[in-house]
């Protein structure tokens, strides 16, 4: 029931005549369904301070409080009230501004140009697209592929190469060139876009293969609908995706996913499951012996691949499983031991702690002892580290821009400033991160249902694998009157855990502690605990990873206690030093400082971290193929 339904529901119980605050009714609910729907199964209280009613067939209830009503309808009021003056101040905003650079820049793209003077008739090329691959040559004439010679950096010189254009509304947009040996480039600042788009622009099912000769065997199947992913198996970071979910996808009932059966092929299906929703997928299994949708047209047929491809398989009904739905899983870790997780860089932490996604991280500590810097820490490692995007919710950190400049000058190593800054390094910087992290700030309310639902699209449309909440308390808890607070924060607390596990994502949760008793003698708060959490000991129960943050002023020494970790070939409890940097936001490990041990300065690290993450090789995408 949402609040204005619940407002509604009230107001209509108040209007009820009646001759004393407690009276019993035919319930609302039930009795239209019920033998005898006259029966007054529904009791009433009213009274100046609020009121209840339940039902005692149904068990439908409702419970309202008068001063909490009155607070709600202020502040929805107060609400609009803002709303109207920025819009308001927009419009007399008329004073010049300072030159800024903004936080999406228009890209602008490279329009292919195509030599005609290089195209090769009837070449060796597509003698191998019809001989050795099985394409009909009036396949290959209809989507407008062809050979011609191109300049090739893995060989040094020109290579006969057959092409494949990349249009979207017929204009094209890229090219791909590639060689006998498998080598192959794309237009360098061309877009990114999948091959053959507008083949499934407002149609209901769509097939996606990992190359564009898998997508031609499926075209020359008969199946026309299909779209290649632009770069291979090395593509799972699926940034040129983004753009097309809402346009292309959006509207498909069904998307069979015809990947490849090897190790990238299968991390790059499940990254598309995870974007495009598992009710919806299919996935093609090719047998023993083929490991991709040519290869099984060679081996067979075309009516055969096409029939295989109309037997995908649904992806398993969801809550129920067996040994061998995780056989690739197990053999995996049969082979290869059990996975590592993902590391910070931060040498001390990572012997104590690996992280995986759909998993829950609670961090705590006593107010001021910089749980929120060291979460951005984590964030931001793991972003640079392992491309894991980052969805923030996080009311205490605004303005917004205040929270950028302190994330920016995390990753660049420097004051965000002009005068300790660059320009390029800052716009470098916020061009990255306005790419990799987002702030969720819901316009209705902050509950946790808007929060986590607009997360859930970050993870769709733009690929967020760490979702932090900072902090807890921040959310506007509605507790019914027949839960307990223990309860509510164990029932949510679970909402918490099968968003991780449902959407594949880290989610970071940080909670303040219950108020502490100082130690006799001692200005120091004491060291929480996940159990000093104020509210539940679902805070230690329920969540996969513990952490606690204490800051010692008296010694200039941060200490990260890792209070626990479910699995332990993530790591184990125990105790990492830091120092914190004033200049750049960042944590240097360093040995525990004592009134009686004091360990030389740390070596600060200044470096930018972006000079290694965009390296231009790294920007072009399109050096890894599928096929």
């Amino acid at each position: 029931m949402t609040r204005e339904e619940h407002a509604d529901y009230v107001r209509w119980l108040k209007s009820l005549p009646r001759r004393k605050d407690h009276f019993r009714m035919p319930c609302p609910e039930c009795s239209a369904t019920r033998s005898n729907p006259k029966d007054p199964s529904f009791s009433v209280h009213i009274t100046r301070e609020g009121g209840w009613a339940k039902c005692f067939h149904c068990d439908f209830a409702i419970a309202w409080n008068e001063d909490e009503m009155w607070k709600r309808e202020q502040k929805q009021q107060d609400r609009e009230r803002q709303k109207q003056q920025k819009d308001a101040s927009q419009h007399h905003n008329t004073a010049q501004r300072k030159p800024h650079i903004p936080l999406q820049p228009p890209v602008h793209y490279v329009c292919p140009v195509i030599n005609k003077n290089k195209q090769i008739m009837n070449g060796e090329m597509m003698e191998y697209m019809v001989g050795r691959r099985g394409i009909p040559m009036d396949v290959l004439t209809r989507m407008k592929i062809e050979e011609r010679l191109e300049f090739l950096p893995q060989t040094g010189k020109e290579e006969a190469c057959i092409c494949f254009p990349y249009l979207e509304d017929g204009v094209m947009k890229n090219m791909k060139f590639r060689d006998a040996a498998k080598h192959f480039k794309m237009v360098k600042g061309a877009e990114l876009i999948p091959w053959n788009i507008d083949a499934i622009k407002g149609k209901e099912k769509c097939y996606i293969t990992e190359g564009e000769i898998d997508a031609l065997s499926l075209i020359a199947a008969g199946l026309e609908e299909v779209v290649s992913v632009p770069n291979g198996a090395g593509g799972a970071n699926l940034q040129w995706l983004d753009r097309f979910v809402e346009s292309h996808f959006d509207d498909k009932t069904e998307i069979i996913l015809a990947m490849d059966t090897d190790k990238r092929g299968v991390e790059l299906r499940d990254e598309l499951v995870r974007r495009l929703g598992m009710d919806r997928c299919k996935v093609v299994a090719w047998g023993e012996g083929c490991k991709d949708a040519n290869e099984y047209l060679l081996k067979y047929d075309l009516p055969r691949l096409r029939q295989q491809v109309e037997q995908a398989a649904e992806i398993p009904l969801e809550g129920v499983f067996c040994p061998m739905d995780e056989w690739d899983t197990l053999m995996d870790i049969y082979y290869n031991g059990m996975p590592e997780g993902a590391d910070t860089g931060l040498e001390n932490l990572d012997r104590l702690i690996k992280f995986e996604r759909g998993f829950v991280l609670t961090v705590t500590g006593v107010p001021g002892s910089g749980k929120s810097e060291f979460v951005d820490e984590i964030a931001m490692r793991l972003l640079l580290r392992h491309d894991w995007k980052v969805g923030y919710f996080s009311p205490e950190n605004t303005p917004l821009a205040y929270h950028y400049r302190k994330l920016i000058r995390r990753v660049v190593g420097k004051r965000f400033e002009h005068k300790g800054m660059p320009l390029p390094e800052a716009g470098q910087a916020i061009r990255y991160l306005a790419q990799s992290v987002f702030s969720i700030m819901p316009k209705e309310d902050f509950s946790v249902e808007s929060v986590l639902r607009i997360a859930a699209q970050l993870v769709s449309r733009k690929g967020v694998k760490v979702l932090v909440v900072d902090p807890f308390n921040r959310f506007e808890h509605q507790i019914p009157d027949w839960e307990t607070e223990t309860q509510y924060i164990s029932r949510i607390f679970d909402e918490f855990s099968n968003f991780a596990v449902k959407h594949k994502v880290l989610l970071i949760l940080v909670a303040h502690p219950t108020k502490l008793r100082r130690e006799p003698g001692s200005k120091r708060w004491p060291v929480p605990t996940l159990y000093d959490i104020n509210g539940s000991a679902a805070f230690f129960n329920k969540t996969d990873y513990g952490m606690v943050i204490d800051r010692n002023d008296e010694l200039g020494q941060v200490l990260v206690r890792v209070a626990k970790v479910r699995f332990d070939h993530l790591g184990g409890p125990g105790d990492a030093f830091f120092a914190f940097s004033t200049y750049n936001g960042r944590y240097t490990p360093t040995e525990e400082r004592t009134l009686d041990h004091n360990p030389p300065e740390p070596k600060w690290e200044h470096t930018n971290f972006l000079t290694e993450k965009l390296k231009p090789e790294q920007q072009d995408l399109g050096f890894n193929e599928g096929e």
